[in-house]
């Protein structure tokens, strides 16, 4: 049984990322892990906050049996913190040992909780234990074909971030479509990396796409998105290299306004 964290502030970009989440697992038995940090852990309020907490969350699963259906395969864990909102999240998914966490790219306006920015980022950080799939505005669910992988391939490829995305093709009978970049110069190291990478996922994998730098990486990325019709992006993270390239220095706020799939961010040291 696949066990899944979302965390939510019951914005309805939080809510979209259950109701992807729950569409995505529809055939597999799950238990998601509803968490909402609704205070601190000093807070006077704490008490009044969680049973808040606890209505809201009660209604947000009556609210997704409403859209989907009732679904015997999936049961919901409901669940109201009172901690620091990252910290929180991150250590209820390592107490857990969750396989998955899913967050929407943006919360309430007035609330700084899930955001697809720093808070985000600090989440993926913090969260090493599982994937983090993040899931764009309020996009409608679509069946994944296309999964497409993107990498530098200067750090292995992980045996257990290649089972990660076979199992994600295994979902909705994928395909995943590697692609990189053309570098100045071939790296017998990266070569390798690559090639037991593709080895590794076999009959699952397409022929690779490998393209110039047209207008900048991030362009390059997006326009390979949506002229070869993926479904989700996805990449390994690490702390420094070629995630950062993507992710760090500004950049991620150019991704958030146009990319319109769904992120799946694989960790460097899967447990």
């Amino acid at each position: 049984m696949s066990k899944i964290l979302v965390p939510t502030d019951f914005s309805n970009n939080s809510y979209n990322a259950l109701y992807y989440a729950a569409r995505l697992f529809q055939n597999r038995e799950c238990i998601f892990h509803l968490v909402n940090v609704c205070s601190g852990d000093n807070s006077p309020d704490k008490q009044k906050a969680k049973i808040e907490s606890a209505q809201d969350l009660d209604a947000m699963v009556h609210r997704l049996v409403r859209d989907v259906g009732e679904n015997t395969k999936h049961t919901f864990k409901k669940v109201s913190l009172c901690s620091d909102m990252t910290e929180g999240v991150a250590q209820y998914a390592k107490d857990h040992h969750v396989d998955l966490t899913v967050i929407g790219n943006k919360g309430k306006e007035d609330i700084k909780h899930i955001l697809f920015g720093n808070n985000a980022m600090q989440i993926v950080r913090e969260i090493s234990n599982c994937p983090v799939l993040i899931v764009p505005l309020e996009i409608d669910f679509k069946k994944v074909d296309k999964i497409a992988f993107t990498s530098n391939y200067i750090n292995p490829i992980a045996k257990e971030n290649s089972k990660t995305l076979q199992f994600f093709c295994d979902l909705s009978d994928s395909v995943i479509v590697p692609m990189s970049i053309e570098e100045d110069k071939a790296d017998a190291a990266s070569e390798k990396n690559k090639a037991d990478f593709l080895k590794e996922i076999g009959q699952k994998c397409s022929k690779e796409v490998e393209l110039p730098v047209f207008d900048g990486k991030v362009n390059t990325i997006l326009e390979f998105v949506d002229l070869w019709s993926i479904d989700m992006l996805c990449m390994v993270y690490y702390p420094h290299h070629f995630f950062l390239e993507f992710i760090g220095k500004g950049i991620i706020k150019e991704l958030n306004t146009k990319l319109n799939v769904p992120f799946l961010i694989l960790p460097h040291n899967p447990s």
